[in-house]
């Protein structure tokens, strides 16, 4: 089983863990594992709201600990330990980073719902399955119509 499992969130966007976060508290309750859940601030959202300044970037992370906090525990695990972690940066590149220093051997993240001009998953989980030195859960769900 899985003895370290990392889960990427959103936390602006419910998808990325309704669905994901209950799945890897699963697996790494199975492997009697532990779980990180991170989040990550994107270069881009900082530059674009004008956050050059430090004390900026800091509300922002502060801002994404805060709600990360918030979704963690409403998913409570008493039998995985979950540790959290907001790191700032590409998300691709963030997310393999961390499963590096974790240690992690699974990375379970939600994708997007498909759109017409999507190949077969999300950039992000894209980017992350195909260059990950561990498994890659990919957890996609569709609404029903």
């Amino acid at each position: 089983m899985f003895r370290s499992v990392l889960v990427p969130v959103d936390v602006a966007q419910p998808s990325s863990w309704l669905h994901a976060l209950p799945q890897a508290i699963e697996l790494a309750a199975a492997g009697n594992g532990t779980l990180t859940v991170m989040t990550v601030v994107r270069d881009i959202k900082v530059i674009f709201e004008g956050a050059y300044l430090p004390f900026q970037i800091e509300r922002l992370v502060s801002d994404a600990r805060d709600r990360l906090a918030q979704i963690v525990s409403e998913h409570p695990s008493p039998a995985a330990p979950i540790t959290q972690e907001v790191r700032c940066g590409s998300i691709g590149h963030e997310i393999l980073a961390a499963a590096t220093e974790h240690d992690c051997d699974l990375i379970v993240m939600a994708s997007h719902s498909p759109k017409p001009l999507d190949h077969f998953i999300g950039p992000n989980a894209a980017h992350v399955a195909q260059r990950a030195q561990c498994s890659v859960l990919v957890l996609r769900r569709f609404e029903q119509a």
